[in-house]
This record gives C-alpha cells, sequence and structure tokens, in this order.
C-alpha cells in the first residue's frame, strides 16, 4: 500500500495544479479530481491500518501494537506527514462542495502544490522492512480530526473571502481571520503564515482605499516610504531575533535575499498587466515579500521573518499614504501616524516572547476592524 500511495500522492502533485489553473476549459466532472485522487489515497491509507501492514512506514511509525480492530483507522491521520494528509483530505472536499470561480482555482492550485510539494515528505508513506509495532501506550491527538476540518474550511471559505474580499461582509473577513489564526497556531506553518499575511495585506489595502482612497500627486514618494521602511524594519527584525546565533544578518542572508528577489518581482508584476489593485507596485512588493517563506520554506533562519512580514503586511498600505499629497491631513498627524505605525513592529517583536503569537496577531488586527467617522481622502 505505501507504493500505491506515493504513486498516487505524485499524480495528485503533478496533474491537480494543471486542472485547477485551467478549470474553466475543462468539464466539470473534471474538476472533481483532487477529491477523487485524494480520497483514493485515504482509502488505501486506511486498508494499511485495517491490515496492520508492517511494511508500512506510517503504519510501523505510528500504530501502537495495543491498538486492533477499527480502533487503528482512528491513526490514518496521524504523524506529520498523515496530518498533512488529512489537511489535504479537508481542503479536496471544500474544493469540490462549492462551485469555485477561476481565480478560485488559481489560488487553490498553489496551497496545493505548497501543502503536498512542502510539508508532505514521500518518505512517510515508503516500504520498509517488516518491522513491529511500537509497544508504547496509544495516545490519540485530537489534531487529527482538526487537521481535514481546517483543510475544508480553507478551500470552502478562506479563500473564496480573500478573492472575493471587497464584497465580503466585515463579519465574513473577521471568521475567516480566526479560521487562519487557529491554523497558524495548530501548526505554525509557512503556508499558515502566508495566508494569515495576505489576507490581512488585502484587509488593510481595501480599508486604507475605502478612507483615504488614492492619491493623484506625489504617489512616488510614498511607494519609496514603504520600499525603504520595509527593508528597514526586516532589517531590525533580524538583530533582534531571539534565535541564539552570533551574527543574525550573516546567517540569513540567503533567505533575505530571497524574500527581496520576490518582493522586487511582485513589483514589476504591474508591468505585465497585474495593475487592477490599488497602488499595484505596492501590492505586488508586499505579496511577493509574503509568498517567498512558503515558496522556499527549507531556507536557513526563514521562519524569523514570518511575523515581521504580517506586521509590515498590516502598516505598510497606511505608511504609504501619509507622504502624499492630502491637503486633509495635517504634518503633525503625519509624523504621529508614522511614527505609532513604526513603533508597532518593535513592541510586538518584545511582546512575542512574552504572550502567545496568535494573541499578538489577534492584537495587531483587530484595530482594522474600527469603523473611523472621519474621511481624509484627496480633494479634487
Amino acid at each position: 500500500m505505501a507504493n500505491a500511495t506515493t504513486l498516487m500522492l505524485t499524480v495528485a502533485l503533478l496533474a491537480t495544479p494543471v486542472i485547477l489553473f485551467t478549470a474553466d476549459r475543462l468539464p466539470k466532472w473534471l474538476q472533481k479530481f483532487p477529491i477523487f485522487v485524494v480520497g483514493l489515497v485515504v482509502i488505501l491509507r486506511i486498508i494499511a491500518f485495517w491490515r496492520v501492514d508492517l511494511t508500512d512506514a506510517q503504519v510501523v511509525g505510528y500504530l501502537p501494537s495495543d491498538v486492533t480492530g477499527i480502533g487503528t483507522l482512528l491513526y490514518v491521520f496521524s504523524g506529520p506527514d498523515g496530518l498533512m494528509l488529512g489537511l489535504l483530505f479537508g481542503f479536496a472536499i471544500g474544493l469540490s462542495t462549492r462551485v469555485n470561480q477561476i481565480e478560485e482555482f488559481r489560488w487553490s492550485a498553489l496551497i496545493w502544490v505548497l501543502i503536498l510539494g512542502w510539508e508532505i515528505n514521500p518518505d512517510g508513506f515508503s516500504t520498509i522492512a517488516s518491522t513491529s509495532l511500537s509497544s508504547l501506550p496509544s495516545v490519540l491527538d485530537w489534531q487529527s480530526i482538526a487537521y481535514p476540518i481546517v483543510g475544508l474550511l480553507l478551500s470552502s471559505f478562506v479563500i473564496p473571502s480573500f478573492v472575493h474580499m471587497d464584497s465580503t461582509s466585515s463579519m465574513k473577513n473577521l471568521t475567516s481571520f480566526c479560521i487562519i489564526i487557529a491554523f497558524t497556531d495548530l501548526t505554525n506553518s509557512p503556508i499558515a503564515w502566508m495566508l494569515l499575511a495576505l489576507n490581512v495585506h488585502r484587509y488593510s489595502a481595501l480599508r486604507v482605499d475605502a478612507i483615504r482612497g488614492i492619491s493623484s500627486r506625489r504617489r512616488w514618494v510614498g511607494l519609496l516610504l514603504i520600499f525603504v521602511s520595509t527593508l528597514a524594519l526586516l532589517i531590525y527584525s533580524l538583530i533582534q531575533n531571539p534565535i541564539p546565533i552570533d551574527s543574525p544578518l550573516w546567517t540569513s542572508r540567503y533567505a533575505f535575499g530571497w524574500i527581496l528577489v520576490c518582493g522586487i518581482a511582485g513589483a514589476l508584476t504591474p508591468l505585465a498587466g497585474f495593475d487592477a489593485r490599488p497602488r499595484p507596485e505596492a501590492w505586488g512588493f508586499l505579496t511577493g515579500m509574503i509568498l517567498a517563506p512558503s515558496l522556499l520554506p527549507n531556507l536557513t533562519n526563514i521562519e524569523a521573518f514570518h511575523l515581521p512580514l504580517a506586521i509590515i503586511a498590516i502598516i505598510m498600505p497606511w505608511v504609504g499614504t501619509l507622504p502624499e499629497e492630502r491637503p486633509k491631513l495635517s504634518r503633525n498627524r503625519r509624523l504621529i501616524e508614522c511614527l505609532l505605525l513604526i513603533l508597532v513592529m518593535p513592541v510586538a517583536l518584545n511582546l512575542s516572547n512574552s504572550i502567545p503569537v496568535t494573541l499578538l496577531i489577534i492584537l495587531v488586527i483587530l484595530p482594522l476592524f474600527f469603523q473611523f467617522s472621519t474621511s481624509v481622502q484627496e480633494e479634487e
């Protein structure tokens, strides 16, 4: 069963993204391919655990010897790779239970590749020499149920809310953030941090656009401030990195360079026609940086950028409006706002040592849901 599992996961990795990216040109029955292939993998896992296959790495590694009969099926999603398989299974169910638009399919394809390509190790389902089961007492973790549920919510609720955020109610957006924060707290996965930062960045950008509008003058100064401030805050976050290493800047050079390359590539996307967002260069720059850690999650010390990038994704859309020409924004107010927004990063990094990171993220996100009574849009 192990060889068949690995084969089916390989087929899922290669074929599913192509199907999702071209879903608008394919028959509807073929759009159900993800649930068919992952469902078959889960069936193979059930058979392996039911038979207690002593040549299957997952069975030997995570099925205790004191569990027999139908109780073995509770361990199908056990172990790191089993948990991510459960996440993928729930994700595939969500894709098949709703009518998705092509943009939703494409974001789903990206997350599919990240889960299956980076988070699931094929050796976890490999064939091994016959080995006896562990004699340790059976311990069943509630995460075996939580992961499929989170995967279902990601594809059926979070991604549609993200794609249609401009027309989604604040309550649905808040619910989407709660799901992603729970996912982040559960896994601390680069995928969870990517989804969190993407959602809060888009919501923050939509909020600042609705409140302050788009200035017609000095927008390039705001864009330049975003670039410089982001670079400075990332360097500061490395210097304040709690990981005990001699030179965090030097050891993180590849991760830091990769994030900057992705940011620069994203800033150039408006030249390719991706200019529908407000402030498209800033949107592309920040989005590229947010995607970078999940695309290469194994770079040295890249996990140190997860929290800083999430905070930068929230504050930078607001920072970029401060140097623009806006008659209703006084100089003193600009300076005070800039100082308060920049201070969010050092305060958050210091608090992260004493309070849970997910609680810290909640505290940073909550102000976005406050309603402002005054408008400082550009006067025509």
